[in-house]
């Protein structure tokens, strides 16, 4: 299986002039890290979607056969 994160990075979440450490990218991460670690197992097929700090869907996880 694999595992693709893709991540849009152009929009005002991302664009905070504090956030020029990457702290919303830290951030989606972490929470992406913490959902896996508390919901189980991921089977082909299946996604989680990423979300900024605002609510708005700004990437994915995809789990896939290759």
């Amino acid at each position: 299986m694999k595992a693709t994160i893709t991540i849009q990075m152009d929009n005002a979440a991302f664009e905070n002039e504090n956030d020029t450490n990457g702290a919303e990218l830290g951030r989606i991460l972490r929470e992406l890290a913490e959902n896996l670690e508390n919901g189980g197992t991921l089977s082909a097929g299946e996604g989680i979607n990423l979300r900024d700090t605002n609510g708005n869907r700004v990437g994915k996880l995809e789990v896939s056969d290759e």
